[in-house]
Parts: C-alpha cells; sequence; structure tokens
C-alpha cells in the first residue's frame, strides 16, 4: 500500500492494491474517514453495529474512537484521513458549506456507486496523493482544492440533506468550533457565529456553555491564544506582525489582549520561552 502523510491537518492518502488477506482500520483519532472501493466487499463496526459493504461504493465516517473498518481479501480502491481542521477549511464558507458539512458530519455513509462514479472519486483522491509526492508550488492550495472537490462530489451522492428544526448540541458544537477555525482571525461578533450555526445567539451561548463549562467568546478567545502562542514560539515575526496575522489591527490592543488571557506580555512569553529552550540544552551528553 502507498502511503503519503504530511503533518496534521493535511490529509493521509493510502492506495489499497488487493492485498491477499483481508485488511482492517481501526479508529483511534478525532477527524473523518473516505475509503472508495472499486472493488471487494467488507463491513464496518461502530457503537450502532456492523454495516457489509461491496465495490463500487462510497464510505464516509467520523473516526470516532472504537469504530473498525475490515476490508476482504483482494478489495481494491483509495482511503482518505481527513483532519477537523483540513475539512473545515476545505468546505470553505461558500454557499453549499453548510450543506456539505450536515451531510458529511453523519457517523457512517455508505453510498452505492457506479464504476464510474467510484473511478472518479478515487481519481480525485489519487490527484492529492500525486501533489504530495512530486511537491511541486502551490501544492497545499492545490490539495485543499482537490479535496473541496472530493468533499462536493461525496455531498452530491450523499443523497438530499435533512435539515434538523432543532441541532443537537453535538451539531451546535461541531458547526461553531469549525466556524471558529475559519474565523476566528476576522474577530466575529458571537451573533455572527450564531447566524451561521443557524441558531439565535441565546442558543449558541446556552449551549456551549452546557457542554464546555465556558462561553462562546471564551472558545474564541482561548484559540486565538492558542495560535499567538504558536506564532511567538516558533517564529520571529514581530509582535507587530503576529498581531496583524491574527487580525488584531492595533498591535498594543493585541498585546493587552494576551496579557489578559496568560498573564504576561507577549515579549515576556517569547523571552520565557527562549530562556526555557536555551537551559534544555545540556553540555553533560557531549563526549
Amino acid at each position: 500500500m502507498n502511503r503519503w502523510q504530511r503533518p496534521p491537518p493535511d490529509p493521509e492518502v493510502q492506495l489499497l492494491k488487493g492485498e491477499l488477506a483481508a485488511s482492517e482500520w481501526t479508529f483511534s483519532e478525532s477527524g473523518y474517514r473516505s475509503f472508495i472501493f472499486l472493488s471487494g466487499s467488507g463491513s464496518v463496526r461502530s457503537g450502532d453495529g456492523e454495516v457489509p459493504f461491496a465495490a463500487p461504493c462510497l464510505i464516509w465516517l467520523q473516526a470516532r474512537r472504537g469504530g473498525s473498518l475490515r476490508a476482504n481479501a483482494g478489495s481494491r480502491g483509495v482511503s482518505l484521513s481527513v483532519s477537523e481542521i483540513s475539512f473545515a477549511r476545505a468546505v470553505g464558507m461558500g454557499p453549499n458549506a453548510r450543506a456539505i458539512r450536515e451531510a458529511l458530519s453523519r457517523p457512517l455513509l455508505v453510498v452505492k456507486l457506479e464504476s464510474k462514479q467510484a473511478r472518479r472519486l478515487a481519481d480525485s483522491v489519487e490527484g492529492i496523493l500525486e501533489e504530495g509526492m512530486q511537491d511541486w508550488p502551490g501544492m497545499d492550495d492545490a490539495v485543499r482544492h482537490r479535496l473541496a472537490l472530493l468533499l462536493i462530489g461525496a455531498w452530491r451522492l450523499s443523497g438530499p440533506v435533512m435539515r434538523e428544526a432543532q441541532p443537537l448540541p453535538r451539531t451546535i458544537m461541531h458547526r461553531f468550533l469549525h466556524a471558529v477555525e475559519l474565523h476566528m482571525r476576522e474577530h466575529w461578533t458571537i451573533a455572527r457565529y450564531a447566524q451561521e450555526v443557524g441558531i439565535t445567539a441565546e442558543c449558541l451561548n446556552a449551549t456551549v456553555r452546557r457542554v464546555t463549562g465556558r462561553s462562546p467568546l471564551a472558545i474564541v478567545h482561548a484559540r486565538l491564544t492558542q495560535e499567538a502562542i504558536s506564532l511567538l514560539d516558533s517564529s520571529n515575526l514581530p509582535i507587530a506582525d503576529i498581531a496583524e496575522t491574527l487580525g488584531f489591527h492595533d498591535p498594543a490592543y493585541f498585546s493587552r489582549f494576551f496579557k489578559r488571557q496568560t498573564g504576561r506580555s507577549p515579549n515576556k512569553h517569547r523571552q520565557n520561552s527562549a530562556l526555557r529552550s536555551h537551559s534544555g540544552h545540556s553540555f553533560a551528553a557531549w563526549p
């Protein structure tokens, strides 16, 4: 099996070449898994039981801990593993984004395909693999756009999306976190996030507090702080550039925000991080 994997949040592609023995995947991480089988058969096991499948078919599922997929000997196709962040970036915020997220956020989707449909989807996944293997200029953008085309194709094949009159708390959180990942640098209001999720601001606030114990604004601020810490620790960018990257037009305001969240200024955090890194180097191991 050929495999390409770049550091998260980029996707992982695996070619399934018809092994002589059965193959099995056990899911232990969050994110999504997709299998396009051109030939063969098998079954998917989850908390809801076991679902058999036969090629040609598309399988799309949330990679929840405890789930697994077994492909019988001789099964051929492709597999794609997608992180939550990569999924969110590929879906984007276009007119069909919400419908795509709803369709592909189901626990399990098994769609019987015609051979041509399966081949077309498999070619889309193999295109992602080819981009990663060649390391061409613009590869990241090409991978994201190829993944977006694949998601649209899977959505079209999934059938009509049934909208929930009253979204479940898990669905609300899922949509909210996707929106935060995409738009935290734009500093949306909570009302704007609620509009994107499809509920009122009051409902969003109540749901997020019930699920996490924190307000929606606290979730957004925590995610911005996490990004700020990552940039401070892993780059030499000036504080003003980091502020601009994160959507703060005033570096002084960014510094006040960061200190309010962490108890120290960005400069102080960077100094402490440099000292920790320096103290981690020891001459004791030298020959």
